[in-house]
């Protein structure tokens, strides 16, 4: 039993402490704001997901459709005027990424040939570095 509290107490603190030291900023929204923006997030990796989902299928051109109508520039609702700069900044560059893998998506011959998945795997990390640049440098509160 005693182990058990020490162990507890040990996550517990080590759970604080982490909590304390992380590096990213911290962006504070309106609560009604934040549920908007963390669903529209969630919408961004459904999208994404679906995206992958049709690459593998070999269906180029339906994915570049779902990442030209669902992530590229325009797909927005308003809620970068809530956030830092920065934040808009490299927001605008996921879209981006989403816009020009629609254009590489265009671009490829169905199948695609090496050339073809070699360009479609680049526009795909592209977006995907997006994502996880935005997530190491930001937490929304």
């Amino acid at each position: 039993m005693a182990a058990a509290i020490v162990v507890a107490g040990c996550i517990g603190t080590a759970a604080a402490a982490g909590a304390a030291e992380d590096p990213r900023v911290r962006i504070d929204l309106p609560a009604d704001v934040r549920d908007v923006f963390l669903e529209h997030m969630r919408t961004h990796m459904t999208s994404l997901d679906g995206v992958l989902q049709l690459v593998a299928a070999g269906r180029i051109k339906e994915a570049g459709t779902v990442a030209r109508n669902e992530m590229a520039i325009g797909q927005g609702l308003g809620i970068g005027r809530h956030m830092p700069p920065e934040f808009r900044a490299m927001g605008f560059e996921f879209h981006r990424a989403a816009d020009d893998f629609a254009r590489t998506t265009a671009a490829v011959t169905e199948p695609p040939d090496a050339a073809g998945w070699a360009a479609l795997v680049k526009g795909l990390a592209a977006i995907t570095a997006r994502c996880s640049g935005c997530h190491a440098a930001f937490r929304v509160r």
